[in-house]
């Protein structure tokens, strides 16, 4: 998987752009600043923006040419990035370290993905928001970027039980057009999330 990665991104071209998800950008404008974790970054165009606007920005990717594309991307617009190579089962942070992370079309198996979704639960603050955007079952038959495996695929109930800690604050499938670089193209079935930590009394 890494090295399918790693000659995915090992071009001059940005294989998803380099402007943000618009969900994303749409959500994050709005909050006030604080630290951030964007995992499975890539080539860093959502970091690199989180960064511009003043936040603190941790991101990781198990992909070392992605890494070196998103620092490149920060080093163009002058802002720094916490960039680290890693495994999402494998990568660690402190408990209740975040006051946000962003998840922009990261899918895993099954198991790797509740896991993996535990840990993000773990690392946000009280009060922290987790950002989500990903396809949706729908998009299996679509030809615009995703995983070709239904059970990598999100729908309603998979997310409300993955972070039924958390109080969902949007939870919608929809059919939307994607526009971000040459891996995502054209009509698309996506689920969008937005979920918070509620804080401690």
């Amino acid at each position: 998987m890494k090295a399918n990665w790693n000659e995915r991104f090992n071009t001059e071209d940005f294989q998803y752009g380099t402007s943000p998800n618009d969900f994303f950008k749409s959500q994050i404008d709005p909050l006030k600043l604080g630290r951030i974790l964007i995992p499975a970054a890539g080539e860093g165009r959502d970091a690199v923006y989180a960064a511009k606007l003043g936040w603190d920005t941790y991101a990781f990717d198990q992909s070392e040419r992605g890494q070196a594309k998103a620092l490149k991307l920060a080093n163009q617009h002058r802002v720094s990035l916490h960039y680290n190579c890693s495994d999402a089962l494998q990568v660690r942070f402190p408990t209740e370290s975040f006051d946000a992370i962003m998840l922009t079309y990261f899918h895993l198996n099954p198991e790797s993905r509740s896991q993996f979704h535990a840990k993000c639960i773990h690392w946000l603050k009280p009060g922290g928001i987790i950002i989500l955007e990903g396809f949706n079952k729908c998009q299996l038959p679509l030809q615009s970027g995703g995983p070709k495996n239904i059970d990598w695929l999100y729908d309603k109930k998979t997310l409300e039980t993955d972070f039924n800690e958390l109080e969902i604050i949007l939870l919608e499938e929809k059919l939307r057009v994607l526009d971000e670089g040459p891996l995502h193209q054209g009509m698309a079935e996506v689920i969008q999330m937005v979920a918070k930590k509620q804080m401690v009394n």
